[in-house]
């Protein structure tokens, strides 16, 4: 059986490793936010041909 504090410092570090990447997702969650999404006239002009290969 795995020795106790072994196991608190591995819950320990999964603990960190969550935090870190709930604090990545509050920075990132804006960046990917709606109100950031490009209009169709600020995108590229795309035509029905420019989808076809030959």
């Amino acid at each position: 059986m795995r020795d106790v504090m072994e196991l608190l410092r591995a819950k320990e570090q999964e603990l960190l490793k969550v935090k870190r990447q709930v604090e990545a997702l509050r920075i990132a969650a804006p960046l990917l936010g709606s109100e950031h999404e490009p209009t169709p006239s600020n995108g590229p002009a795309m035509s029905k041909d420019s989808n076809q290969f030959g």
